[in-house]
């Protein structure tokens, strides 16, 4: 019995729990859709701490070079609405990788919400989460580890 398979994603030996030599594993990065000033920012110590590389980007059609490229473990765009850029945002990322996790900061409303949920099911994105202010340290924290765990991409956490 083989010790590890094609699709393992942690790519770890079961046996010596260490990382496969062999091994094909990519520096995480999270893209930031920053249309409002600050998101970046914001988020910049958080990702420097966690070892996780950020790339600001201004327009969502920005990042479909960038999916590819650099597999990144997650997206996090804020916008005061669903409207097109966010549309386009979500569009993109459905057609290189549904499985994506998404930060959408928006504000709570009814129209924001129904937005975000039928886009959601329209493209099969499977995971978007919407936050109603700009994601505080812990929000950020539990939304990239989740998102490194999903996709085996995260380093060695500093102490």
């Amino acid at each position: 019995m083989p010790l590890a398979i094609e699709d393992d994603i942690w790519q770890i030996d079961p046996i010596t729990a260490q990382v496969r030599p062999d091994a094909a594993l990519h520096d995480p990065v999270l893209i930031v859709v920053e249309t409002s000033p600050g998101l970046a920012r914001s988020a910049a110590e958080i990702c420097d701490f966690l070892r996780i590389k950020l790339l600001a980007v201004q327009d969502p059609r920005d990042i479909a070079d960038h999916l590819g490229a650099m597999q990144p473990v997650a997206v996090l765009h804020e916008a005061d609405t669903v409207d097109c850029g966010v549309y386009d945002l979500m569009m993109i990322i459905a057609g290189l990788d549904p499985a994506l996790p998404i930060m959408l900061v928006v504000p709570d409303d009814l129209q924001n919400r129904g937005a975000i949920d039928t886009a959601q099911r329209l493209w099969q994105l499977s995971d978007v989460v919407p936050v109603h202010h700009r994601p505080g340290i812990r929000t950020l924290i539990e939304f990239l580890f989740r998102a490194g765990r999903r996709f085996g991409r995260t380093g060695p956490m500093p102490i």
